[in-house]
């Protein structure tokens, strides 16, 4: 039977809700399981006893998730049990460990490969599938916990990887509700080819594609999994077609499952990495956990919205909010012109924002109502008091640009276009927060919470988040949103942080005739290498997924072309805004220099040893909202009130920082229109300037909270 037959299989069962499960058959003895780790005996299927190794937390409850654990080829459940306990009680779930032993399940095809057909090739009844012993193991746990759980979680490492792949493949599991299949060794490929590499042959029409790429699937994989000479590595002409090592591997398998998918068929399976791990089932544990424990449900979006529409609709109708919206367009013309000018024409390069801040600091001092301060790095901090405790709101543009001292940075004007280097990025956001402050002020607006204003230093560049890492370094910052302006694009909504890892890699050496001292260690030798290692190995992390990149930036290095170098030299930048994505590019990295300085000096024939130098050139932290998070239904309804289209976006900005601690934060336009940014040539135009502070109002009064003091200016 074709995979094409199939998928029109996969509908029609769909269609009728029919369903592949015999009822689970309940085991009789349902004695209570004790807290702590023990073992016991399940017998409560069609296939031979079990042993069950468990750990149950002593805070264990009847809604405590239950998690099967699927050892590896040693049948060591025990073990596997025990790397997971700490696990399990940290993060208050069950964890459950069925082992099939040698004697029951000798070979590969008994175990990990689900007893699908037997040695012969025959196909074997589903109940005496391996996999046929989840669905009743967990009806019997549940039992002894009193529990009310109505689904599990699935994981398995190595060999258990495998048995997990192909559960999700092949298994009734009508109550998996998540899956993990770390490392495994080789996998049943979703295409034509025969069993056990392909879904084909015998097996044919026993696994509904629609069905099983619906299911959630989260292929983990250790980075450093790839020990080509490791003896429990499969490694034959259908293995090897897969890739070379189990990381490549499992790239490989994702990559079919998409081709297989094509357009028309939802697919739930990703890939998510083990930064720094190897083949070891302790280690990969752990990042197992956000997989296996879910992510928070979706249904509370659409009542955030509506409630983010139903309190800005209340909030326009005050007079008072109404006036201050007049006021920010009132105040364009000329008031926050003369101050976009005079902050612009201020030279602030990173380390050195010293006295475009003291302008700043003079210009809110000038506003009523604020506590202005200057801290410790240079940053400036107004502090608008609110009448109510809770955590604080930050409204923050930064005070640097990426334009050197000795820049020419005077406005020229030509009506409402302004030319300078920064006067977009950030001139206009630190004005921004002006017409913000300057309009709650003059209409007496009062807020529940404090709100921060504050221009930032070292955004930019080398700055490296300096002035927010600052403020969140301190244990009592005690700010609960955070808002930052920095933007061109009036609808373009910053909700993902863009994080960014940059280093300089330098290999050394002794240097030498290029003909006579030749079988010397060559730095430049080393960086090609390296970058090819890298390249190799980080192009399947992009090339699906949360969008991730690399760049080899700059190469330096040589003294002529018959010298071996003393030292050659690359910057390289890696982004994005999946945390996860970028520490695994960032592992690599650092696995590729590491093999190169061995395989260099190892391959030398005289001389001395290479060595090599990674110089941190900055981090950014990558970071998302939370999917329930008002802050950016706030913002996506303030934009819409104000007639613009709003698009969630990633990006790289002062709002990277508090985003990765879990502190609600977006970053929003300026207003106006930026262009050429980052160029000599950088221009602003005033069309429609009101909308950026217009917009940081609104959703800073949502956030906030306006005082029932000017509740009756309507």
């Amino acid at each position: 039977m074709s995979l094409t037959i199939t998928y029109r299989a996969a509908a029609v069962f769909a269609l009728l809700g029919a369903s592949f499960v015999a009822a689970p058959v309940m085991a009789k003895d349902c004695a209570p399981l004790s807290a702590g780790s023990s073992q016991i005996v399940f017998s409560g299927w069609s296939g031979p006893k079990l042993p069950v190794f468990v750990h149950k937390p002593q805070t264990a409850g009847a809604d405590s998730r239950i998690v099967f654990v699927m050892h590896g080829v040693q049948r060591d459940g025990d073990r596997y049990r025990d790397e997971w306990r700490d696990l399990a009680e940290k993060h208050n779930f069950i964890v459950v460990v069925p082992t099939f032993g040698r004697k029951d399940f000798p070979t590969t095809g008994s175990y990990n490969l689900g007893n699908i057909v037997d040695e012969k090739g025959r196909k074997t009844p589903k109940a005496k599938w391996s996999f046929s012993a989840i669905e009743p193991l967990f009806d019997d746990i549940v039992c002894r916990v009193s529990g009310d759980q109505r689904g599990y979680a699935l994981y398995g490492h190595s060999a258990g990887g495998q048995f997990v792949h192909r559960y999700v493949a092949f298994a009734d599991a009508p109550r998996m509700e998540a899956a993990v299949a770390a490392n495994s060794g080789w996998y049943t490929m979703p295409d034509n080819g025969a069993f056990p590499y392909g879904w084909g042959g015998d097996v044919a029409g026993l696994v509904a594609p629609a069905k099983a790429f619906q299911r959630p699937l989260t292929i983990l994989l250790g980075t450093e999994d790839i020990d080509r000479n490791d003896p429990n590595l499969r490694i034959n002409e259908e293995a090897d077609k897969q890739g070379q090592t189990r990381f490549d591997r499992g790239h490989g398998f994702l990559t079919a499952a998409r081709q297989q998918a094509g357009h028309a068929t939802p697919l739930n399976w990703k890939i998510a990495y083990a930064p720094e791990v190897g083949h070891d089932n302790g280690r990969m544990a752990p990042f197992a956990i956000p997989h296996l424990l879910g992510a928070a449900a979706s249904a509370p979006l659409l009542q955030v919205a509506v409630n983010a529409e139903a309190a800005l609709e209340e909030l326009r109708s005050r007079k008072a909010v109404k006036a201050a919206m007049a006021t920010i367009v009132e105040l364009e013309s000329d008031w926050a012109i003369q101050r976009l000018v005079e902050l612009t024409e201020i030279p602030a390069p990173p380390f050195e924002e010293e006295k475009r801040g003291l302008a700043f600091a003079r210009m809110l001092g000038e506003i009523r109502g604020l506590d202005v301060r200057i801290d410790a790095v240079g940053n400036v901090i107004a502090r608008r008091k609110g009448t109510a405790a809770g955590p604080a709101l930050m409204l923050a543009a930064h005070l640097d640009t990426v334009f050197a001292k000795d820049v020419d940075v005077t406005v020229k004007r030509d009506g409402d276009r302004f030319t300078a280097p920064g006067i977009g990025d950030n001139s206009r956001g630190l004005v921004s927060l002006l017409l913000v402050a300057r309009a709650l002020e003059r209409h007496g607006i009062t807020t529940e919470r404090d709100i921060l204003l504050v221009g930032t230093v070292g955004e930019e560049g080398t700055g490296d988040l300096r002035g927010m890492r600052h403020i969140f370094a301190q244990p009592g910052h005690g700010i609960g949103s955070v808002i930052a302006i920095d933007g061109g694009e009036m609808g373009r909504l910053i909700d993902t942080a863009a994080g960014s890892n940059r280093y300089r890699v330098k290999f050394t050496g002794p240097g030498g005739h290029s003909y006579g001292a030749f079988g010397t260690v060559n730095p430049h030798h080393a960086t090609a290498r390296a970058i090819a290692r890298f390249l190799d190995r980080a192009e399947p992390v992009t090339a699906s997924g949360t969008k991730a990149t690399y760049s080899v930036a700059l190469l330096e290095g040589g003294l002529g072309i018959n010298v071996i170098p003393t030292d050659s030299a690359f910057e390289i930048d890696l982004r994005s805004s999946d945390a996860n994505r970028l520490a695994a590019l960032d592992a690599i990295l650092r696995s590729a220099i590491g093999a190169t300085l061995a395989s260099e000096n190892a391959g030398k024939k005289q001389g001395g040893l290479l060595a090599v130098e990674i110089k941190d050139l900055g981090k950014r932290p990558a970071g998302t909202n939370a999917a329930a998070a008002p802050l950016v239904s706030n913002a996506e309804a303030a934009l819409s009130s104000l007639g613009v289209e709003p698009s969630r976006n990633a990006s790289s900005t002062d709002a990277n920082l508090p985003m990765s601690l879990g502190i609600p934060s977006i970053t929003i336009s300026r207003g106006g229109i930026s262009e050429r940014s980052h160029s000599n040539e950088e221009y602003w135009i005033a069309k429609d300037p009101h909308l950026g502070p217009q917009a940081a109002l609104l959703i800073s009064l949502l956030e906030a909270g306006v005082s029932n003091d000017i509740g009756d200016a309507r």
